[in-house]
């Protein structure tokens, strides 16, 4: 099970690029919604996970497991 615990601002953002790219049929729009999902990807595993992890510990391992990245 993936254990991102994804902003729901993040996922909001993404869908809605979706919704553009899907509305315009626009395929560079398609392309900007993968691209701006991919630095939220990153941005969570590379910085707010880590930082969370060294806050909170022991309640953040037993979250993580718990919860899924995006969805």
């Amino acid at each position: 099970m993936s254990t991102l615990r994804l902003n729901p601002m993040y996922v909001a953002v993404t869908m809605v690029n979706l919704g553009w790219a899907l509305a315009f049929g626009a395929w560079g729009l398609l392309a900007y919604a993968g691209v701006v999902a991919l630095g939220f990807h990153l941005r969570v595993v590379l910085n707010e996970e880590p930082f969370l992890a060294r806050t909170h510990g022991a309640a953040w391992r037993d979250y993580a497991p718990r919860v899924r990245r995006w969805i």
